[in-house]
């Protein structure tokens, strides 16, 4: 719960400093794909409502549309659970950019089916696929210090310090 708190307030307030092609990174779907690829459908599915939830709440409009989009984003993410080998760093860059590009098109749609006309291929390739490189290096990076982390743990757990 934590961990997606401190995603929306570096979003919201560090992560403007440092955009790149004119976008910022989207950490809540960076960490929403990585907690999915490791914990599975369900508990992506869970994660990815709560942090859906928590940015309507702070965005303040359209309540309920992010809880949806990113509950999706999370079952899907993590039905690659079974299927992916863990061990392949380049897994869940590769998931969070399809998750990302997902996650913009559904945007579009809804908006669109609810009476807002955003430029869809504008929207695509000026937005969408721009973070979606970004948040897949972010994802990249995050993973291989998780895992550098997880065997430091390891390793330490069996020597016994």
């Amino acid at each position: 719960m934590l961990l997606w708190l401190a995603a929306l307030i570096l979003e919201a307030t560090l992560l403007p400093a440092f955009k790149m092609a004119g976008v910022k990174a989207d950490l809540l779907t960076v960490f929403l794909t990585i907690f999915a690829f490791l914990k599975g459908a369900p508990g992506g599915a869970a994660a990815g409502f709560f942090c859906g939830l928590l940015e309507d709440l702070y965005l303040a409009k359209f309540l309920g549309l992010n809880a949806l989009i990113r509950m999706a984003t999370g079952y899907l993410v993590g039905l690659s659970k079974d299927w992916l080998n863990r061990d392949n760093i380049l897994a869940p860059g590769i998931l969070t950019f399809v998750a990302t590009v997902g996650q913009g098109f559904l945007f579009l749609f809804i908006s669109y089916l609810a009476g807002f006309k955003y430029p869809w291929l504008a929207g695509m390739l000026t937005v969408v696929l721009p973070m979606a490189l970004y948040n897949s290096s972010l994802a990249v990076l995050g993973y291989s210090i998780y895992q550098g982390g997880a065997a430091w743990g390891s390793r330490k757990r069996k020597t016994g310090n």
